[in-house]
């Protein structure tokens, strides 16, 4: 039960900033948006917000001045949330808690499988008895986030379970989010299908790889305004990429990067429509490095621009369509806006006291950038050898490169994989070889020894469960799923952000 009982609060209360009254989702967006504050004590008009001029820049060696001096108040999606009371009180019933007490019994015992269990577990919820009171709170909160929007305003339902987005535990992509919802029956729809998402089959193993209790937790959903990112663009930022620092050299356009006197990088990946694209790992990112602390003549911060084509994208219908053509012709973000996003990173990363990991949308009706997510960022140390080699020097043995999340390298056999339910291949210590994965391949993550990919970039969900795991991982390597197709053994080794596949010695040419 939550400590105040209310079962909706809205993100501007006081209580919202409570972790275990909102989940940690909502009450560390709740705290943003607490944080800045506007010199002249007006927020800028729509469409200037994302927007900072080269003066406003120049303080940045000082996080906390530029926060309360020349920063405007983080922008979030409009909301509120139901409560960790509300899902104690659903969870408590007597025809929900008893059964579920008896399948995680079942599970235990070895009687069923997680899969099994939750399916039981959803059915249970779609029967499920709201209260009054619950039903009468969620419609008057539902109603007012629609008439302050229009009636045509789609709403966003995200999980913000109390341990989720937490250091060493960021459950990301484990628990359910809808988008696209409209009206009262779809929250309604959409809020059981989030609190089941508690009891998944990868957010069991989630917590069976931290020793902990799946039925401890408690699960609170925000409901906001959905940013039109479908219409715009998206992407996420890494306050301090620990794989970046120490780097000798960057290639960018602005490849004198490195001579800054700094070793401190801030990553950003963007992309043309919604963020599923990138974080499932469906994509290959553009990406932006920030060098923080290093300045160029006119005191802006030194980046360096990756280029990407983004010929596809994702506008929430669930397949990625292609991209216009002023889109594949055009760099995702600004100038203005790349140096913007870096300032919340470090503004907040000082603010919260560590690394962050920031989730933020364009809107493309208003043009207006907002920050939908900030979790904790952490890494562990990664397994295999500390010191690569420099496999790459050999050209005969290079089977591919790609973006190397972790440090060290790891010499196994290869299992090539495109579904992880058709996983009878795969043997415990495999490098597993795969176009993209999901959140559902976290079990067989659990048990390989190293990730490949053939898309996705830095901040992907394979990329983001891989730091947490001391996994190492490659992704965004080309035709991996062919060239590796097969080989028997491979050495994966990743330094400085980049990852290097070889053929083993002992395999077959």
């Amino acid at each position: 039960m939550s400590a105040t009982g209310e079962l909706i609060l809205w993100m501007d209360t006081p209580e919202a900033l409570l972790r275990q009254v909102v989940g940690s989702k909502a009450s560390a967006l709740a705290r943003v948006a607490r944080v800045g504050s506007f010199p002249s004590g007006n927020p800028p008009q729509s469409g200037q917000r994302h927007r900072l001029g080269t003066q406003d820049i120049s303080g940045l060696e000082d996080a906390q001045e530029a926060s309360s001096f020349a920063f405007p108040t983080i922008p979030t999606p409009l909301g509120f949330v139901i409560s960790a009371a509300a899902c104690s009180e659903l969870l408590g019933q007597e025809s929900v808690a008893v059964p579920l007490s008896d399948c995680f019994r079942a599970l235990d015992a070895g009687h069923i499988r997680p899969e099994e269990l939750a399916t039981q577990a959803q059915s249970l919820l779609d029967k499920a008895v709201f209260s009054a009171r619950f039903l009468s709170q969620l419609e008057m909160a539902v109603t007012k986030l629609q008439l302050e929007g229009g009636e045509e305003t789609l709403l966003a339902v995200r999980s913000s379970a109390i341990s989720e987005d937490l250091v060493g535990a960021s459950f990301a992509g484990q628990y359910e989010s809808v988008l696209a919802v409209t009206g009262l029956d779809e929250v309604i729809r959409s809020y059981r299908l989030v609190v089941a998402s508690l009891f998944s089959a990868r957010a069991i193993a989630y917590h069976k790889s931290l020793e902990t209790d799946p039925q401890a937790n408690l699960m609170a959903v925000a409901v906001q305004r959905m940013v039109r990112s479908d219409l715009g663009a998206s992407g996420v930022l890494l306050s301090s990429d620990p794989d970046l620092q120490g780097r000798q050299r960057t290639s960018g356009k602005y490849s004198d990067i490195a001579q800054a006197g700094t070793t401190e990088v801030a990553t950003i990946e963007a992309c043309w429509g919604m963020g599923d694209a990138l974080v499932d790992g469906l994509i290959i990112p553009e990406r932006y490095e920030v060098l923080n602390g290093a300045f160029d003549e006119e005191k802006k911060p030194r980046v360096a621009v990756f280029a990407q084509p983004q010929l596809l994208k994702s506008n929430g219908s669930g397949e990625l369509v292609a991209t216009t053509e002023l889109e594949r012709s055009t760099q995702v973000l600004d100038m203005d806006q790349i140096l913007l996003l870096t300032t919340w990173g470090r503004v907040l990363a000082q603010n919260f006291g560590h690394a962050v990991e920031l989730e933020w949308a364009v809107d493309g009706i208003t043009d207006q950038i907002l920050l939908v997510q900030v979790r904790p960022f952490s890494q562990r140390e990664s397994a295999g050898s500390d010191s690569p080699e420099d496999s790459a020097s050999n050209p005969l043995l290079l089977l591919g490169t790609g973006v190397g999340i972790g440090s060290g390298a790891i010499e196994s056999r290869v299992c090539v994989l495109t579904d992880p339910l058709d996983a009878e291949a795969f043997r415990e210590g495999d490098v597993i070889v795969t176009r993209n994965t999901d959140p559902s391949w976290l079990p067989l993550m659990l048990e390989a020894s190293a990730l490949v990919t053939e898309h996705g970039g830095r901040t992907s969900h394979a990329a983001i469960l891989s730091r947490e795991l001391g996994l190492l991982c490659v992704v965004g390597c080309a035709d991996a799923t062919t060239k590796l197709l097969d080989v028997q053994r491979v050495r994966v080794a990743c330094e400085h952000g980049l990852g290097t596949i070889t053929r083993a010695d002992d395999s077959p040419t």
